[in-house]
């Protein structure tokens, strides 16, 4: 994988370099949780490669920026509307406009707890946006044998109830066969887990 991860790199444009540029910044001295330590700007980078890998657009050099940057507005230790500026003035419109629709809203999450929060959010959700946040989980299901044991149970629970919501509920806003296939790998990861009780037989209304 890190192989593909270079060589995805050194493919980028010189805006999805700036943007790479740009996220580290931001990231810088952060790490993933979990046992191995790892530098967080690796997650955005693999999210910007499954969106590459799954999207085919006219607008995937903003997918891709908005994928490499999704995490930078929620992060920053600044001002978030200036951050988000700065994203608009470097990377334009559309970048911007994805990061922000992908950035948690945390007194809206904390009113209605994350699940449903993130529920609530994908079903609202704009088409491009979709495609990053899925790619998110993705990467994030991957990646949790590193993680203690409750926090992997709460995340494949987490990962279920979600997915049921947004397809469940998804009434007003086009699924697209993309949607559907990241979803398909999503689920065939967590089912690769293995541990069956991790899995309630509960859903989210």
């Amino acid at each position: 994988m890190n192989d593909e991860l270079e060589l995805f790199i050194d493919n980028f444009t010189s805006k999805e370099k700036e943007a790479l540029k740009f996220a580290s910044k931001v990231h810088k001295g952060t790490y993933r949780k979990g046992t191995i330590k790892e530098e967080y700007i690796w997650h955005p980078i693999r999210v910007a490669y499954l969106v590459n890998k799954y999207k085919t657009s006219k607008s995937k050099e903003d997918l891709i920026c908005a994928a490499l940057l999704h995490d930078t507005i929620e992060d920053t230790i600044t001002d978030k509307n200036d951050m988000y500026n700065d994203i608009v003035d470097a990377f334009g419109i559309q970048t911007a406009s994805l990061v922000k629709e992908l950035t948690t809203v945390d007194d809206f999450k904390n009113a209605v707890g994350k699940t449903k929060y993130l529920g609530i959010k994908l079903n609202d959700m704009s088409s491009y946006a979709l495609v990053i946040k899925l790619c998110d989980r993705l990467d994030n299901v991957s990646d949790l044998d590193n993680v203690s044991t409750n926090f992997k149970e709460k995340y494949l629970n987490e990962t279920i109830h979600v997915l049921y919501m947004l397809l469940t509920k998804r009434n007003e806003k086009y699924i697209s066969s993309t949607h559907l296939i990241i979803i398909r790998d999503i689920l065939k990861k967590v089912l690769s887990y293995g541990e069956k009780s991790f899995i309630k037989q509960k859903t989210i209304n």
